[in-house]
């Protein structure tokens, strides 16, 4: 590794040790954020989140891309994806590279995407990725997906 690149990966987990607060996030990300939360309590629980992702997005195809986007996060991470509990203020290192996900797909940037994601998602997975980020946030954010 050049010394670049480690100084570049030592300041990327020094950032993501860093708590970072939901309430700083816009209100897509924070959407993102809390539907991962809330699929995670409803997964224990054995029961289905779309009925109320529905409900709290007042749409049926949000809360289907949503959900579509949470089910790839969990197939696509390296390894589980943590999550805190929904009244925690602060996010996991997985919570805030998720609303960072949301950031890049939101402004249509796929190389920030690609590269923030790089060496940790594998490479092959990233398109699809970024599709499902990039459909769900559109209709979180009220723009055409």
């Amino acid at each position: 590794m050049s010394t670049s690149t480690t100084a570049s990966a030592a300041a990327t987990i020094a950032a993501l040790a860093r708590p970072q607060d939901v309430r700083a996030l816009s209100l897509t990300a924070l959407h993102v954020v809390m539907a991962m939360r809330l699929s995670a309590l409803f997964e224990r629980a054995g029961r289905d989140p779309i009925p109320d992702l529905a409900q709290r997005y007042r749409s049926i195809e949000t809360a289907a891309a949503v959900h579509a986007l949470v089910r790839r996060v969990i197939r696509t991470w390296p390894e589980r994806f943590l999550v805190n509990r929904p009244c925690q203020l602060t996010m996991t290192p997985d919570e805030a590279t998720l609303a960072a996900m949301v950031r890049h797909a939101l402004l249509a940037d796929n190389e920030g995407f690609a590269g923030m994601l790089q060496g940790f998602v594998r490479a092959d997975r990233q398109d699809g990725l970024y599709h499902a980020t990039q459909h769900a946030a559109a209709l979180l954010s009220g723009r055409s997906a």
